[in-house]
């Protein structure tokens, strides 16, 4: 019998992903169903005390971009992961088109939503979006060229 639905929490993650430390504070948890499986999801928690904060901005803070690119490239990463059991090499991104709608800030909880949407030899396409608690999008990923 196939598993209909998978999570892993950071420490899970270590089973699916090369990351460790703090490359892996910036992702929480991930969801995976067989039944959409081109697709996962991502979880964020930001808390005022998140390292990637600091100096983005003294007052009002707000979640960097780069921060926010890391924690989707590590959901697909843990999709490809998953979905190719076997991998001979660890899976990086290597292009990415994004568009950031409205800021981050602590206290929210981001959840990204990774879909697999096409491959040419070595490199996998994604698409994606970061969206808050509250449904507001707040990152926009048009294509995420990875390579393994």
């Amino acid at each position: 019998m196939s598993e209909l639905f998978r999570c892993f929490n950071r420490k899970g993650l270590e089973t699916v992903l090369p990351h460790r430390g703090t490359a892996l504070r910036k992702i929480d948890g991930v969801f995976h169903s067989s039944e959409a499986s081109e697709t996962m999801l991502g979880v964020k928690e930001i808390s005022a005390d998140d390292q990637d904060l600091e100096g983005h901005f003294p007052g009002a803070p707000t979640y960097p971009g780069y921060a926010q690119d890391e924690f989707i490239c590590l959901v697909a990463a843990a999709l490809l992961s998953l979905t190719n059991k076997g991998l001979k090499a660890n899976p990086h991104v290597v292009q990415k088109t994004v568009r950031y709608k409205i800021k981050a800030v602590p206290g929210d909880t981001l959840i990204a939503e990774v879909k697999l949407t096409g491959r040419k030899g070595r490199f996998i396409i994604f698409s994606g979006q970061i969206r808050n608690q509250n449904q507001e999008l707040v990152a926009h990923y048009e294509k995420i060229v990875g390579a393994i």
